[in-house]
């Protein structure tokens, strides 16, 4: 029966990292430092940081303890050859890795069971935490559905979180859908939904947001930006005859910004809109909107969300 040997020592109050050591079953050992800093880079004391050796948690080990006053966090462990990271601590948004892989280098899994440990001894990964710094209450619903009709225009009620009648129970189009589909067969296809608005100054600007579990719980800026919105975006999906689909479709890295219900001055200058960010791609999508006119913040509470008796599908808990 294998015996498992946890000690924990812990150095805080001192500009030593804390050490946290973890020992049992066959698999190589691993040491790594966390760095935590804030976004300004400022060390982060005393905050929780767990490590986890393998994504199979029968086999690999898993071990916490706090930063030292530097912000340093050092662990020893068994592992597969990659270390999960997580941080947190109160003030913050949670962080989750970046994950570190001691098998990208050639042969490195036979060196580590020959050797009993992964290259490089002490592997360093950088964590940023977050501030959370002034969540408010928004509209945020997740919609994954198909669109009801092609070849129309449908509006989109924000507010509401729905197609407008008769296809839904919004009353104002945010935003207008169009679905256009070719299928000539299962494997020779072309596939347009063009995203578009009613007023001038409305827009949509795509951004990269923090991977899904793999960064901040705050995965887009605090706030949205002032310009750079375009008037319209369109979502390919194509494929021929023995080749692959082509696409520009990414619901799992892909984000937006919005504006709507925008109104101009004479000059084109903005007097009023409502601002808002989008996690995914059109049709499967989690959007946030700001109730507020001319409040660009992004940063959503999710104790107090605008909208009420969400299905479980359609509930939010991410900032």
């Amino acid at each position: 029966m294998k015996t498992k040997i946890i000690l924990l020592i812990a150095t805080l109050g001192s500009t030593m990292p804390s050490i946290a050591v973890a020992q049992s079953g066959s698999l190589p050992k691993a040491k790594i430092t966390a760095i935590v800093t804030d976004e300004t880079g400022k060390p982060v004391e005393r905050a929780d940081v767990g490590a986890s050796g393998t994504l199979e948690p029968k086999t690999g080990e898993a071990i916490k303890g706090l930063t030292s006053t530097d912000g340093m966090f050092a662990a020893e462990l068994r592992s597969n050859g990659e270390i999960g990271i997580t941080a947190k601590k109160g003030g913050y948004y949670e962080t989750s890795g970046p994950d570190y892989n001691f098998r990208n280098a050639p042969r490195a899994i036979d060196r580590a069971f020959s050797t009993g440990q992964w290259e490089p001894w002490n592997a360093t990964v950088a964590v940023t935490l977050k501030t959370i710094a002034n969540p408010i209450p928004m509209y945020a619903r997740r919609v994954n559905r198909g669109v009801p009709v092609q070849n129309e225009d449908l509006g989109f009620d924000m507010f509401v979180g729905d197609f407008v009648t008769p296809h839904g129970r919004g009353k104002t189009s945010d935003m207008i859908f169009r679905l256009e589909v070719t299928e000539r067969t299962k494997k020779d296809y072309d596939y347009k939904l063009t995203v578009a608005f009613p007023n001038t100054a409305d827009g949509i600007l795509p951004f990269n947001p923090t991977p899904h579990l793999q960064g901040s719980a705050l995965r887009s800026p605090y706030s949205a930006p002032e310009k750079g919105f375009l008037p319209s975006w369109t979502v390919t999906r194509s494929r021929r005859p023995g080749s692959a689909e082509s696409s520009n479709y990414d619901p799992e890295k892909r984000g937006y910004f919005f504006r709507i219900r925008s109104s101009v001055d004479k000059s084109g200058k903005i007097l009023s809109a409502n601002y808002g960010k989008i996690y995914g791609d059109f049709m499967n999508f989690t959007y946030y909107l700001n109730p507020t006119p001319n409040d660009r913040n992004i940063e959503f509470d999710p104790k107090r969300n605008l909208f009420t008796n969400l299905k479980d599908d359609e509930r939010v808990t991410a900032p």
